[in-house]
């Protein structure tokens, strides 16, 4: 599953704000281009019996000898790179968006988008997005096959995204985004002694429904910046095994420096699925943990705009279900650009 997006997120999270003012960034005064690039490489080491990995990099392996234990880890080399770029139009406070927005890597989520942001007489702005994922994820065809490799298959995830910042003046930011979620070749259980309407809920194909509330505090003349964020997701899937409701907190912690930046984001979520697995014969419940920190290194060879950055991260999924227990530790190093 892609949401384990908290596996999958990790791979690419170079959480990065150079001089952040706000959560969203404001909106540039002159017409214009902007946005930034950021390309670096790292080393991850995973363990999910769901995600077989990326077009980027694989995960976990392909043979598992049994669905009663967690799963096995696994180490790879991972590349990194995400970009923004903006096209802003001052007479009328709008702005064209492409890419991987910043603050979304800030919250941990990768997802690209296109679309548009409009400012409104109050300073608050509104915005609609075409959410996608620019890279494939791999998930197996039937998780549960044993004693044999695995077959891959791709997972997509594309939907739409809205939201208003800066509500009534305040800090506050909202954010609702649907995703249809869809599995080339979705044969989970076949393998299993399960009845057609057993392996039916097991079903990975549906939609996602997330909101997303964040208000960030600012110290010391933004110096130091907390940035709570609460999620509630609700992972409409055809299985309803695989069904679930998801509640979540993210707080992010930004030190503003005169040479080096320091971000740093603990997670917690919880997962609460609709009906008994018909593998496990038991109701699915998910707890998750994460942390990470990130460094930024200013004015990287003497250019202004570019930054060394280098990340750690480290997420853990605990399930009452054990096989579908999920780890991953990364370190990245990468080089930020702004413009």
């Amino acid at each position: 599953m892609k949401k384990s997006l908290f596996t999958l997120i990790l791979i690419i999270s170079l959480l990065s704000i150079t001089a952040p003012s706000h959560a969203i960034q404001p909106m540039p005064e002159k017409t214009g281009f902007s946005g930034f690039i950021n390309i670096g490489a790292g080393a991850m080491n995973a363990k999910n019996n769901m995600v077989a990995g990326n077009d980027m990099a694989d995960m976990t392996p392909k043979r598992i000898d049994s669905i009663s234990g967690s799963p096995k880890s696994d180490i790879n080399a991972i590349p990194l790179i995400n970009f923004e770029l903006n096209y802003t139009i001052s007479e009328t406070r709008t702005q064209i968006i492409a890419g991987n927005r910043l603050e979304d890597l800030l919250r941990f989520d990768t997802s690209s988008i296109l679309g548009i942001r409009q400012e409104l007489p109050d300073k608050s702005s509104v915005s609609l997005f075409y959410a996608f994922s620019p890279f494939a994820t791999s998930v197996w065809e039937d998780p549960y096959l044993t004693g044999e490799a695995r077959k891959k298959t791709n997972r997509t995830g594309e939907g739409l995204r809205m939201g208003f910042d800066r509500i009534l003046g305040t800090q506050f930011e909202t954010e609702f985004t649907w995703r249809k979620i869809s599995i080339d070749t979705e044969t989970s259980g076949t393998s299993q002694a399960l009845t057609p309407s057993e392996r039916d809920l097991l079903n990975r194909n549906g939609h996602i429904f997330s909101g997303k509330v964040t208000h960030p505090f600012s110290i010391q003349k933004m110096r130091h910046k907390i940035i709570p964020t609460l999620e509630y997701s609700r992972y409409d899937l055809e299985g309803d095994a695989m069904a679930f409701n998801r509640y979540g907190l993210l707080l992010s912690y930004l030190l503003i420096g005169s040479r080096f930046n320091v971000i740093t984001n603990l997670m917690y979520a919880r997962s609460d699925f609709d009906e008994e697995n018909p593998l496990f014969i038991k109701t699915r419940r998910d707890e998750v943990m994460g942390a990470s920190l990130s460094l930024f290194y200013k004015r990287f060879l003497k250019v202004p705009a570019m930054n060394l950055v280098g990340t750690i991260a480290h997420y853990e999924g605990d399930s009452t279900i054990n096989f579908y227990d999920s780890r991953s530790s990364m370190a990245t190093l990468s080089i930020l650009y702004r413009f």
